[in-house]
């Protein structure tokens, strides 16, 4: 095996570091304008939440008078289908039908609806056929009621009337026991003034 001689490295002179120029440092923002630019940020953020604040909470006072208006038209509304089932109640119907000159009738003719046949015979009605049944007008009802608050109010001021009589009758036997029990300390300090003379 033969061996191959490796060339010999030529010795060089040192070389020099390839030197570049260095690049002018970039220019940094300023402290001032720094806290300038931050303060700036915040106060922008700060009016923003402030103004979101202020619209939701615009939007809250809205949301709550609508319910209320909700609920005061929800009330309306309750209170008149409770007149429209009053007004279709019978005992409205008969008491309109009696304002009309209409009478109860105890035999009524009944239509049957599948064929249209009339079930039962027409009678005249005179108005004394149900002499239990009775209906009264609005007025009537109103001086009953009338009628009955005033009897409440005099059964109260008579309650009054006898209970003051009863603390006035009280406090007259009081005066006069007190008056009795100062008569007699009287008598007995004259007494014992009359035993101390002696």
């Amino acid at each position: 095996m033969t061996a191959l001689l490796a060339p010999k490295p030529e010795r060089r002179a040192p070389q020099r570091p390839n030197l570049r120029p260095v690049l002018p440092p970039r220019r940094q923002m300023r402290t001032a304008g720094f806290v300038a630019v931050v303060a700036v940020v915040l106060g922008l953020g700060m009016v923003g939440v402030l103004i979101l604040t202020t619209m939701l909470q615009d939007k809250a006072f809205d949301v709550q008078r609508r319910q209320s208006e909700a609920t005061a038209l929800a009330n309306q509304l309750s209170d008149l289908k409770a007149r429209a089932s009053a007004a279709r109640s019978v005992q409205s119907l008969a008491v309109a039908a009696q304002k009309l000159g209409m009478k109860p009738n105890p035999y009524p003719v009944q239509l049957r609806l599948p064929d249209g046949k009339v079930v039962g015979e027409e009678s005249k009605v005179m108005g004394g056929e149900v002499p239990s049944v009775r209906y009264i007008t609005e007025e009537q009802a109103g001086r009953e009621l009338q009628a009955r608050h005033d009897a409440e109010a005099r059964r109260k001021a008579e309650a009054e009337a006898k209970k003051k009589a009863e603390a006035e009758a009280k406090q007259k036997a009081e005066a006069e026991k007190q008056a009795k029990a100062e008569a007699k300390k009287k008598a007995q300090e004259q007494a014992a003034q009359g035993g101390a003379d002696q």
